[in-house]
């Protein structure tokens, strides 16, 4: 018989809570994508170790409906956790002509076309294809999984098929979970610096100060101390923060575990997507629908920041993006998993992970 392993293999005719779903598997990775909301990557598990490192929701959530009304259906509703990607909003709203964006956009909201680019004994391509409702932008990803390699492949593009120049924000808006993603493990980004949100008042779950500017990886804390976020908190922690990365030569990170000797890195084109939302809601966020239930690391490679006092922050500071007529922004990612190693000097871009 047969190796079942000895090539790769993908399939678009899974289903996932009713969801249509794709599967690229080899013998290193299984990764699940739900080409009927979103595009969403749903499972990135490695196979070594039998470890999703992806996080999953804790509360009940739905598909979108099939038909999108105006700002309609709230983004974390339809949120299960794993990757999307959010264009052309990332946090919102946005307001524009005709209509309106709330939180996070329309693209993890809508159905993809998949269909299957490449299946040999070299690597498999899933390709997923959308447009917007609301937007004149049609988006394209090929993902490649290669035949042996514990990495994931990814190719983006953006095109405006209207007439008129948009604003845009786009964001890999990534989540990592237990087991991989707690205070046995580490975080590992070249980052100059950061700074933290801007909190209402009555934010009583921060651990990090409102709004201080700091030199990665040692932030303000609301206590008067510092923190390193370079690592995480108990998970009985009740913290909910954000904070913005930036200063990137190069976009990467890491987070590795060396109890479950797994760790699972990116890379990304910091020229596109020049900062990194860390969204650190571990045991704190009070708030529906979570409501304290997620220990999360939220690494988000985003071509804006901030999140909060969209779009006007992001236009002051120059990092508002738009697109012309006709024009067409690409990007490439490449995600992986490795064992044996705990501290990580790089990521590079072909998911060689370099160690210190």
């Amino acid at each position: 018989m047969d190796d079942w392993n000895r090539r790769p293999r993908i399939s678009t005719k899974y289903a996932y809570r009713g969801i249509d779903a794709s599967v690229l598997e080899n013998r290193h990775l299984r990764v699940m994508v739900l080409q009927g909301k979103g595009g969403d990557i749903l499972e990135f598990r490695d196979k070594r170790t039998d470890v999703d490192v992806l996080w999953h929701a804790d509360h009940e959530w739905s598909p979108p409906p099939s038909v999108l009304q105006g700002a309609e259906p709230s983004w974390d509703e339809h949120y299960p956790g794993g990757w999307q990607v959010n264009l052309p909003v990332a946090a919102g709203p946005l307001e524009f002509p005709g209509g309106t964006y709330e939180h996070h956009g329309e693209t993890a909201l809508v159905p993809w076309e998949a269909s299957i680019a490449r299946d040999d004994e070299t690597a498999v391509t899933l390709e997923l294809t959308t447009a917007l409702r609301q937007y004149p932008f049609s988006i394209t990803r090929e993902l490649t999984l290669p035949a042996d390699a514990a990495r994931l492949e990814i190719q983006e593009s953006v095109t405006n098929e209207g007439a008129f120049e948009l604003e845009y924000a786009w964001q890999q808006h990534l989540t990592l979970g237990q087991p991989l993603v707690g205070p046995q493990a580490h975080l590992d980004v070249p980052a100059e610096e950061g700074y933290v949100e801007d909190y209402d008042p009555g934010n009583e779950y921060n651990r990090l100060e409102s709004g201080a500017e700091f030199t990665w990886p040692e932030a303000p804390g609301a206590d008067g101390g510092t923190v390193d976020l370079e690592t995480f908190p108990s998970t009985d922690a009740r913290h909910n923060d954000m904070a913005y990365l930036r200063g990137f030569e190069e976009g990467w990170y890491a987070v590795t575990n060396p109890e479950l000797d797994l760790g699972f890195g990116v890379h990304w084109p910091a020229d596109v997507f020049e900062s990194l939302w860390y969204w650190q809601p571990f045991g704190g966020l009070e708030a529906a629908p979570f409501w304290g239930r997620n220990y999360t690391a939220g690494l988000e490679p985003t071509t804006s920041h901030p999140g909060h006092s969209y779009p006007d922050a992001q236009r002051e500071n120059g990092t508002m993006k738009s697109l012309g007529p006709g024009e067409t922004v690409e990007a490439s990612f490449v995600a992986t998993t490795f064992g044996g190693e705990d501290r990580v000097d790089r990521v590079g871009p072909d998911g060689t992970v370099e160690t210190r």
